[in-house]
């Protein structure tokens, strides 16, 4: 009876994962979400899987139970999220990558209506059930730098498998980070690519590491294999 009333009494002064969300602001000078965690309130999936389509395909760094390579259609990734906290710094930010779906890049110009659908292929990863509190804190401080959680449907790669309802964290087009400009010119951002470094390491090890993931899977990304030529030499 103690130990009951001692865990209900902690779930009270501990901040929660799940706790609703208020609307994010933002520290300019850090280039991160004041809290240091990704902004959304949305429902998790119960089962919870994380769908990884950067950094989290080769480096989840969090305890999952089941893993299936598949595609999210209506999202396309894009090198086009500034990285003041990973792979560069707020004095010279790197490029990370995003998804982001067809709807809200028509929304701000940057796509034309009618286009075939996009289509993100990545790493999905199901959570056991006493793990997802631990996860969802985690991964929220990892994805600090300007993204929200989403929910996905997400098509295995397997032939005849359930598509499967995924949580992703995604940097969106009205977060302070993201660069237009970046998205449209693909050579400028090889060269920030090329350049940038930051407390995780080389922002070219983040794209390397992402193309060669793609390339064990089977799976090519227009976008990521256009980076790949356009980078430059060592």
């Amino acid at each position: 009876m103690l130990a009951r009333f001692a865990a209900w009494l902690y779930s009270f002064v501990q901040p929660s994962a799940e706790a609703p969300a208020a609307a994010p602001r933002w520290d300019a000078a850090a280039g991160v979400w004041l809290g240091n965690r990704a902004a959304g309130g949305v429902e998790v999936p119960d089962p919870l899987w994380i769908f990884g389509y950067g950094s989290l395909c080769w480096r989840p760094d969090f305890p999952h139970e089941e893993t299936l390579v598949g595609r999210c259609s209506g999202w396309g990734r894009y090198f086009a999220q500034r990285s003041c906290d990973h792979r560069g710094t707020p004095s010279s930010p790197g490029l990370v990558a995003t998804m982001i779906s067809d709807a809200q890049l028509e929304a701000k110009g940057l796509r034309e209506p009618g286009e075939p659908p996009s289509t993100t292929c990545g790493l999905c990863y199901r959570v056991g059930a006493d793990d997802v509190p631990r996860v969802l804190a985690n991964l929220d401080f990892r994805e600090k730098g300007g993204y929200t959680r989403e929910v996905v449907q997400v098509q295995p790669a397997r032939p005849g498998a359930p598509p499967v309802r995924a949580l992703v964290y995604s940097a969106t087009c009205d977060n302070p980070l993201f660069s237009p400009v970046m998205l449209a010119d693909p050579a400028a951002a090889a060269l920030t690519i090329a350049s940038a470094h930051g407390p995780s390491g080389a922002n070219r090890d983040y794209l390397e590491s992402l193309a060669a993931w793609l390339r064990e899977v089977g799976e090519e990304d227009a976008h990521v294999a256009a980076l790949m030529r356009l980078l430059p030499p060592r």
